[in-house]
């Protein structure tokens, strides 16, 4: 199942399979949510959140991604696809953010040094660029296959699939934020 799995999430990643492609099993869900919440969590442990928080934002973002999945699957009366395109989801979402942390690790120095002191916006020290660039083309490459895989899992064309991918991104993001904020106010 796991060289299933890896095989299925390379198609993806490439573009050259759907999530109905993906292997179909519950217990699959219990390894890639902790690899997904993982995922997260050094994401925002590198751009230096405090440990309870980045866990608890990286919990809240799988948990948002499944809520807002199956609400849209349901509301499409596609529930039935809800498995394989949250595990694809899961799965193709954690690598490439896995692979956001290399070059975040070069630019997160610097935007903690311009958080830190905000007259710095005025001189703005420089970002390496190459480390920017690759950032920027994993973001776009992760919305990319989150359009494919949401395209395939509705049944819609591509122009729709972008744009329920934006959608679903959009609420992720909200949900994510209120409860990083919430748990931060907490603490």
């Amino acid at each position: 199942m796991l060289a299933q799995t890896a095989w299925s999430t390379l198609w993806l990643l490439m573009f050259r399979a759907g999530p109905q492609d993906f292997p179909s099993s519950p217990r699959l869900l219990h390894a890639l949510a902790p690899l997904a919440v993982l995922a997260n969590f050094l994401v925002f442990r590198t751009a230096s959140l405090p440990a309870a928080t980045a866990l608890v934002m990286a919990v809240a973002a799988v948990a948002a991604l499944a809520f807002v999945t199956r609400t849209l699957l349901r509301s499409r009366g596609l529930e039935s696809r809800f498995q394989q395109t949250f595990d694809a989801l899961l799965a193709t979402n954690a690598i490439l953010t896995l692979a956001l942390l290399l070059p975040l690790q070069l630019v997160a120095p610097v935007l903690i040094e311009v958080a830190k002191d905000p007259q710095l916006l005025q001189h703005p020290p420089a970002l390496p660029q190459t480390a920017v660039w690759t950032m920027n083309l994993l973001n776009i490459w992760n919305f990319a296959v989150t359009a494919h895989i949401f395209r395939h899992a509705c049944g819609v064309n591509l122009w729709m699939g972008a744009l329920v991918a934006l959608i679903v991104t959009l609420a992720v993001l909200f949900l994510m934020i209120l409860t990083g904020s919430l748990v931060a106010a907490l603490l």
